[in-house]
């Protein structure tokens, strides 16, 4: 779980933009980005959703308190 937590701290740090929370391009493929990584370490099919979701979310409160 660790492990799985740093590298989508990694990800989300590295696919971030200025503007990715305003284009649906660039939200579309963090989601993807997300949902791959999740496949990766076997995360529940059911539950994968609402995660995708709360790392969305999460990132989105991360770029408001991160200068890029």
């Amino acid at each position: 779980m660790v492990e799985m937590a740093q590298e989508l701290t990694a990800l989300i740090q590295k696919n971030r933009t200025v503007d990715w929370d305003k284009k649906q391009s660039a939200r579309a493929y963090m989601r993807v980005q997300v949902k791959r990584l999740l496949l990766k370490y076997k995360y529940p099919p059911e539950q994968a959703k609402a995660a995708i979701i709360t790392v969305i979310k999460q990132a989105e409160l991360m770029s408001a308190n991160i200068a890029i």
